[in-house]
């Protein structure tokens, strides 16, 4: 095998001008600690954030069960309200009927029927007196 160096690669297109290894850049390194307390804030943070938004979750939850629980009540308050007022009106309806049936049964005669029975009793009363009068002449 034959060894090769780099200096075989340079009229290639395999030609690596680069240096093989990044140096460090001479400079201020951060603070671990100062990067540390920022990670931790932010954690923080987003802790706060995700509890906020899971506690207004919970209160938007109880506020649309409480108003389908509102909206349930109404309608079983409506239904309860209808079948009374259905009970009322049997009820209504039935004394109605009793009253209706306790009248006399001349009110509901038409009023030229009534007084062609009136004619009728008074034709009857004065034969009856004619009849009277009659048998005690004879």
């Amino acid at each position: 095998v034959k060894p090769y160096s780099a200096d075989n690669f340079s009229v290639t297109r395999y030609h690596i001008s680069e240096p093989y290894v990044d140096r460090a850049v001479v400079g201020e390194q951060p603070d671990a600690r100062l990067a540390a307390e920022e990670e931790g804030k932010r954690l923080e943070e987003l802790r706060r954030e995700a509890e906020r938004e899971r506690r207004e979750q919970l209160e938007k939850a109880h506020l649309r069960g409480s108003h389908a629980l509102k909206k349930i009540h109404l309608a079983q308050d409506r239904e309860r309200l209808l079948k009374e007022l259905e009970q009322m009106q049997n009820v209504d309806r039935l004394r109605r009927r009793q009253v209706v049936a306790q009248m006399p049964a001349q009110l509901f005669v038409p009023a030229y029927r009534r007084r062609e029975m009136k004619e009728e009793w008074q034709r009857e009363l004065e034969f009856a007196f004619e009849d009277m009068y009659s048998e005690d002449r004879s």
